[in-house]
């Protein structure tokens, strides 16, 4: 099975979106197996009350990032795509419980062979100028993002041999069985749009575009604020409970709280940890930690020589102690990281033992290595990330017993990306995350040298026995024969340590004790149809 074609693209989500200050959202994956992810998934949601939903109101979301278009074939940034989801929709979302759930469609039936799957159309469904939904537009849309070589998730060019309209279903036929299908299809960028624009030209659709989702944005400009208006042919009878959202950009963290305690704003995301006890002793605030699919991570240059030995990556494992880097850095929000996958995704698996902090170890394993006495090195980071400053800091402090002096390069966002993605770098700090519940996102983007898209996150870490496994995975419809192959990538990354995890974060937002209804799913989106005001 040649993948590359299909990785290669789909993975540009993560290598250009997926950093920064929001991660891009997509949406999760339903198997045999995702009721167990739903539960691990589970989590308190901020703004759930008791009491009928009030209609009416505007809320403000202070966002730290803005849109720059809104063409979801073509949008990569999370300011784009989290504007974006308001307005278009996909076959299936995500749910804030990690389940994906019916939602253009009803639901599927897939053939035994697994190469045909048979969507079916919600009956009733209306784009916001009042035109009915027809398999035709499914078609035309998805037909769309396929031919787009150049757009970030292309990837179901490779997946897909064929799709048709079948009166009110919708039938995709596959080039050959593919397990992360379902999680495929449900991506933001397989959102559905009229056909043919709706007979507009494409610049002019997207000028004042026309969806099927729970809001309009009438006229707007690029890296500015802008306002959704309720749809008022919204399929889900009596919602959005708002009649709008003004979504505000304010990239500095302190000036988005200032923003929400004098009730400029009503919602904020991005909020430091350092932020999170002073703004859960505030009677006026609703703080809410929301489980995220996320790694923080160190990624080392296994292009350069000491970091091609085995000895010096373990030991650096065992010389950093993640439950203090969390304590310190994250104020105890987040969770002192183990392994690569975040314990909370369907195919984690906490049992697999890995290198826990003893810098006695370190130092056995260094004595071990071509480098025993240590080595001078460089660690890269993004300056906008406060938390991964004091992770730099703290790495720096840790690995001094070991004779490894480290030197903190902090650089703007934008060159920091650069900078890594041309492997001018030694280790650097950036987050893995899954933006759909399918493992086979994190799995093949951070371990598959030869097909992932990224040579395993930039690291070059190269072990064709763990890219042979993923592919197995991916063409593995049991839920237990696949759990069995990601414990065994797992086992065997716990000892090679192409990175360390460094804590498994959540994503912490703060509304007005107003708002009520508002939900981030582990992938980091949130749609704000449920939201109204008490």
């Amino acid at each position: 099975m040649d993948t590359e074609s299909l990785v290669l693209t789909r993975r540009k989500l993560l290598s250009q979106g997926a950093k920064g200050t929001a991660a891009i959202a997509l949406a999760p994956l339903l198997t045999t197996g995702s009721a167990s992810a739903a539960t691990r998934a589970a989590r308190t949601v901020a703004g759930v009350a008791s009491g009928t939903p009030k209609r009416g109101g505007t809320v403000t979301f202070a966002r730290s990032v803005a849109p720059t278009q809104l063409d979801p074939a073509n949008s990569i940034i999370a300011g784009d795509v989290y504007t974006l989801d308001k307005i278009f929709e996909p076959l299936y979302v995500t749910s804030p419980s990690g389940q994906l759930t019916p939602w253009l469609a009803t639901g599927y039936t897939a053939s035994a062979d697994h190469k045909t799957y048979t969507y079916h159309l919600r009956p009733g469904v209306r784009f916001s100028d009042g035109t009915p939904l027809k398999a035709s537009d499914v078609v035309w849309s998805i037909n769309r993002e396929r031919a787009n070589k150049n757009g970030p998730l292309s990837f179901l060019d490779f997946a897909i041999k064929n799709i048709k309209a079948d009166g009110n279903n919708v039938v995709f036929t596959l080039a050959e069985p593919w397990a992360p299908f379902l999680s495929d299809i449900s991506v933001f960028a397989n959102a559905i749009l009229p056909a043919n624009y709706g007979g507009k030209s494409e610049k002019a659709f997207f000028k004042s575009p026309i969806g099927t989702g729970p809001w309009l944005l009438p006229e707007w400009q690029a890296d500015s604020n802008l306002t959704l208006k309720a749809n008022p042919n919204y399929w889900q009878k009596g919602k959005p409970y708002l009649d709008s959202v003004a979504i505000t950009y304010v990239s500095d963290q302190n000036q988005q709280l200032l923003q929400l305690r004098s009730g400029a704003a009503q919602i904020v995301d991005n909020v430091p940890p350092s932020n999170v006890a002073s703004l859960k002793s505030d009677s006026s605030v609703t703080l809410t930690q929301f489980e995220s699919w996320q790694t923080d991570i160190l990624v080392f240059n296994e292009q350069l020589p000491y970091f091609q030995d085995r000895h010096v990556r373990r030991a650096i494992a065992y010389a950093i102690d993640t439950n203090k880097l969390v304590e310190a850095a994250s104020f105890g929000t987040a969770k002192a990281g183990k392994g690569l996958f975040p314990p909370s995704l369907e195919y984690a698996d906490e049992n697999v033992p890995t290198l826990e902090y003893s810098l006695s170890k370190a130092k056995a394993e260094l004595a071990k290595s071509k480098y025993p006495h240590g080595f001078s090195t460089k660690l890269l980071i993004s300056g906008g990330v406060e938390k991964w400053s004091e992770f730099a800091q703290i790495i720096q402090a840790d690995l001094k017993p070991l004779g490894i002096t480290v030197a903190i390069t902090s650089l703007d966002h934008a060159a920091y990306e650069t900078t890594f993605q041309k492997y001018d770098y030694d280790m650097f700090i950036d987050y893995a995350i899954n933006d759909i519940s399918d493992i086979d996102e994190m799995a093949s983007f951070n371990l598959d040298y030869k097909n992932g898209g990224s040579k395993s996150y930039w690291s070059s870490y190269n072990n064709p026995a763990v890219s042979k496994l993923v592919e197995q995975a991916e063409s593995e419809f049991s839920t237990s024969k696949r759990q069995a192959l990601y414990t065994e990538i797992q086992k065997i990354i716990a000892q090679d340590v192409p990175f360390v995890a460094l804590d498994y974060p959540p994503y912490i937002y703060a509304t007005s004790n107003k708002v009520q209804g508002f939900a981030v799913n582990p992938g980091g989106a949130y749609r704000l149809e449920n939201v109204w005001l008490a």
